[in-house]
């Protein structure tokens, strides 16, 4: 996909271009410069300094549009994660986020799935554990697809462990945590952690609906 990173001065941060360095810079608010760039294979970085009403008229337009778009927050919380989320956002990060996150990041929402911060994705789990029905993967074919070390993961992350808590519980390495979570979602046909922790819920009790 194609990373395009919106702010109010139109440039690109250090840490943006070392993450993409095919990365392009636009300016908020959304004139027509925006056009030709956001299309349904951009993903675009939204820049939020303040209230999400800042840029809530470029996230609907960028949507619209078919992009997936991902808000960068200056001053992250809970409260404004959910709100971009409930408008569509893909993803919600602070504005300060290193490379190796961004880069993350859009491999998460670029297969399709949704990223959001550790302390709200374990919230999230924990509501969607009680309230949602787990994805349509068959409980014994789910667990015989994955590895013993895969399972231990995809344990980890039911729990609503963190990549850095699973390497630390499990004794591997974060990059290692990431190849086995790559691998998992593979098997199972999930975008995300959310998708996988309910898949997980299923197998280990497929009569589970609630």
């Amino acid at each position: 996909m194609k990373q395009v990173f919106a702010n109010p001065e139109g440039m690109l941060r250090q840490r943006w271009q070392a993450a993409f360095p095919e990365a392009v810079a636009l300016a908020l608010p959304w004139s027509e410069q925006f056009a030709p760039r956001i299309t349904a294979d951009t993903l675009l970085w939204l820049a939020c300094p303040g209230n999400l009403d800042t840029v809530r008229d470029t996230l609907a337009r960028a949507l619209a549009a078919g992009s997936r778009v991902v808000v960068m927050s200056a001053t992250p919380s809970e409260t404004q994660a959910f709100e971009a989320l409930n408008a569509g956002a893909a993803g919600y990060c602070h504005l300060e986020a290193v490379p190796e996150q961004l880069r993350e990041i859009a491999l998460v929402v670029g297969h399709g799935g949704l990223w959001m911060p550790p302390g709200l994705l374990q919230r999230l789990l924990a509501l969607s554990l009680r309230t949602a029905p787990a994805p349509s993967i068959q409980p014994a074919a789910a667990l015989e697809e994955l590895t013993a070390r895969e399972r231990e993961v995809a344990a980890q992350v039911a729990l609503g462990a963190s990549n850095s808590e699973i390497a630390d519980t499990l004794g591997i390495t974060g990059r290692t945590v990431k190849a086995h979570l790559t691998a998992i979602f593979a098997k199972l046909g999930v975008r995300d952690r959310v998708q996988l922790a309910l898949a997980m819920r299923g197998a280990a009790d497929p009569n589970a609906t609630s």
